[in-house]
């Protein structure tokens, strides 16, 4: 039923926008009595953005001992998604996010939008503490502008970000390591 529900609510903010859409049609659309769509969504803004939420799926990161690795899987991870699912719920998603209605900003945000900025800040600042980030930017401009580039490449400019697309941007970020002395390392 919430994968209807789910569905149904896209398809009408794709069609509609947040400003058209009513309980009413999405519970018609989905095949559920409006009540039930009610009882599990406490308003509008938390249907919309939980139908978002379900379309992007679990975003979750176990750090390891390389930095450099985690933050580049890190990335694959929150783009593959977005990838995914083309740029027409992306597109809502944007959409919802610059709606006047305060309340649906602050779910969006609170859901959408600081879940993968607070995880890729996180593996940003590790690389930055192992002395492998660019010094051209902070942590938190570094985690702005790697987002910014992916939502614009495919929400604007609709085209997918593939592995090889991620890996090659943050060549840019992530600074060599330094090469271990010769012979190993050297007895304390």
């Amino acid at each position: 039923m919430a994968d209807r529900v789910a569905s149904a609510t896209l398809e009408l903010l794709s069609a509609r926008g947040y400003a058209g859409l009513r309980i009413d049609d999405i519970a018609r659309a989905a095949g559920v009595a409006k009540t039930t769509v009610y009882r599990r969504w406490p308003s509008l803004a938390s249907l919309a953005v939980d139908a978002i939420a379900s379309r992007i799926g679990e975003r979750s990161y176990s750090p390891t001992d390389d930095p450099a690795a985690d933050l580049r899987a890190l990335c694959e991870d929150l783009v593959a998604p977005l990838s995914r699912g083309g740029s027409s719920w992306l597109s809502v998603a944007l959409g919802l996010h610059q709606h006047d209605d305060e309340a649906l900003r602050a779910e969006y945000r609170r859901r959408i939008i600081n879940p993968p900025r607070l995880m890729l800040r996180n593996a940003l600042e590790r690389l930055d503490a192992a002395g492998r980030l660019s010094p051209a930017a902070t942590s938190e401009a570094w985690a702005d502008y790697i987002i910014g580039a992916a939502v614009y490449r495919i929400a604007i400019l609709r085209e997918p970000i593939s592995a090889d697309d991620v890996s090659s941007a943050l060549d840019g970020i992530i600074v060599p390591a330094a090469p271990a002395p010769p012979g190993g390392p050297r007895p304390s």
